[in-house]
């Protein structure tokens, strides 16, 4: 059984006078331990189907199955336990998080919610998850807006796996970093990954990143699903006309060098 299936995801918006599907039959599944990448232009619809898939945003067909379980027919405290298991990391955490909570406070949260520790217990999970991406408890009492860009994005990742999720999902969570550390989140990600046995839904507009973490990628083109695939193959030789398009702007994509 797969850990997260989706299947005839569909969303429309209103515009000027009609409708416009920002998602449309989207199908894919993802495995435990897994990433599958989401790539393509934008408006493509990769960020609305991360949205769908986390139920910040209701769809309007389709299926979503979560470790399984009809994530679509939960509510409630049914709910709230669920999304325990399923987490999200944004490409901005400075917009996510309140900038003048101090990074304990943005651990603490989700400790407190979801009941995983007591009050007593809380500092000591705070500086172990501080720890466990490389950051250290001395950062703890610093507000979010203090510390930098890879900081915050190693806080972000923090307060994702404070919960021990099954499934996280990355949207575009390295494409603000300079070059230097997005290799170095991205090396915590691959090792948060092997021992943990995260799976990831790794959107992303960069086929370099994707094929250094990827096993399988999904391009997408105006709400469908263009290819799908190994990542390697389908970034080697894009069949769609918009794969063929993404690999072109991507001219220093290396195509013989595996991830």
């Amino acid at each position: 059984m797969s850990l997260l299936a989706v299947s005839g995801l569909t969303k429309r918006y209103r515009r000027g006078g009609g409708t416009v599907a920002a998602v449309d039959g989207v199908a894919f599944a993802i495995e435990p331990g897994e990433t599958l990448a989401l790539a393509g232009p934008s408006g493509s619809g990769k960020s609305t189907i991360a949205r769908l898939v986390l139920r910040l945003t209701e769809p309007d067909a389709g299926t979503i199955q979560f470790e399984g379980a009809d994530f679509r027919s939960l509510g409630g405290s049914a709910l709230r336990a669920r999304r325990a298991r399923l987490q999200m990391v944004f490409q901005d955490p400075l917009a996510a998080f309140n900038p003048r909570a101090t990074v304990a406070r943005v651990l603490d949260d989700p400790l407190r919610i979801h009941g995983i520790a007591s009050r007593t217990e809380r500092p000591r999970r705070i500086a172990a998850l501080l720890e466990r991406v490389g950051l250290g408890a001395d950062l703890a009492p610093r507000a979010i807006h203090e510390i930098s860009g890879g900081q915050r994005q190693r806080v972000a990742i923090a307060r994702a796996i404070a919960t021990r999720p099954s499934l996280i999902v990355l949207d575009e969570a390295v494409s603000a970093l300079d070059v230097s550390v997005r290799g170095r989140i991205l090396d915590l990600l691959l090792d948060l990954q092997a021992t943990e046995r995260i799976a990831y839904l790794f959107i992303s507009h960069d086929l370099g990143v994707v094929r250094a973490v990827a096993h399988r990628l999904v391009i997408l083109d105006a709400g469908r699903v263009a290819e799908s695939g190994d990542a390697r193959a389908v970034i080697g030789n894009p069949q769609s006309a918009i794969g063929r398009a993404l690999v072109a702007a991507a001219p220093r994509l290396n195509r013989t060098t595996a991830p």
